[in-house]
């Protein structure tokens, strides 16, 4: 029965080129074959890894972190018709093995339309921006996912933004640029403290190393390891709609991905291309499947 499961590959895929023209889209795929790096925007493998926030969206848009990593897809190359349809016809693939060695792991998939077992939103958290959600939830008597999930984020970065502002100076941050005096009253306010509590609080964390290593360790956890591989979607959508996600079987590496030739186990692309494609790239000689 094993040889006939198509739900899963023992591939992972990677389409390259969304919405450019399609020699745009071979000219990128020649591109990656020949350098052998697969990157996330700015496709500049030199630089270090650092998620950026956009606290102005929730993470049911997928905005509120720029989450820098790579995306393949586990559908069966027999299955891509509609994947395809949605991207481009061009890409590559790995086998699952490889690229599990290297970091990948499935996402996390959270439908933003499915209700919550919670009868009160007193039992949310309330930043100011998310009220008039908050409000319509209320009178339509359910809360969903995705404002669950944006209430419950937004308290949590707002902890850590705060801890990270506590424990050390403007220029050591790990949140770079985020206001820390505005979160340190978020803090205040989810906590409960009081001004001399707070004072108590942040005499007790400034330039203490074991708090910063702790709040560090949990703050690379939830961006890096949490955070960065949970994907909302609209779970309502068609199978066709673009932004039904949940159709990718998306899994993510953390970072840009560096392999050789031989670690290619299939490129894809139309059959129009199979001749020059030959003679642009006669050292690849691993599988072809024609995307048509």
């Amino acid at each position: 029965m094993a040889d006939t499961q198509r739900y899963v590959s023992k591939e992972l895929s990677h389409f390259v080129g969304r919405g450019l023209p399609e020699e745009d889209q071979y000219q990128l795929l020649l591109h990656i074959l020949q350098t052998c790096w697969l990157t996330y925007p700015p496709h500049d493998p030199t630089k270090p890894r650092m998620p950026k926030l956009d606290l102005s969206q929730p993470i049911s848009n997928d905005k509120i972190i720029d989450y820098q990593v790579v995306c393949f897809c586990d559908i069966p190359y027999t299955d891509l018709a509609i994947h395809v349809s949605k991207y481009s016809k061009f890409g590559l693939a790995f086998n699952k093995s490889f690229l599990i060695e290297r970091g990948a792991t499935p996402v996390n998939y959270i439908a933003n339309d499915a209700p919550v077992p919670i009868t009160s939103t007193d039992q949310l958290f309330k930043p100011l921006d998310f009220m008039p959600r908050i409000e319509a939830a209320e009178k339509a008597g359910r809360i969903d996912r995705a404002l669950y999930f944006d209430t419950s984020v937004r308290a949590i970065i707002d902890l850590f933004i705060a801890l990270d502002s506590l424990c050390c100076d403007e220029k050591d941050r790990y949140f770079k640029g985020a206001p820390g005096g505005v979160h340190e009253q978020r803090f205040a306010q989810l906590m409960g403290l009081s001004d001399q509590q707070m004072l108590a609080v942040a005499g007790a964390l400034k330039g203490n190393k074991s708090a910063l290593g702790s709040v560090r360790a949990l703050t690379d956890f939830l961006m890096n390891h949490v955070f960065t591989f949970m994907k909302c979607f609209d779970g309502n959508r068609s199978f066709e709609d673009a932004a039904n996600y949940y159709m990718e079987r998306e899994w993510r590496i953390g970072g840009n991905v560096q392999f050789t030739l031989s670690d290619v186990a299939r490129v894809f692309f139309p059959v129009s291309y199979a001749t020059r494609f030959r003679a642009d790239f006669p050292a690849y000689t691993g599988q072809v499947s024609f995307m048509d």
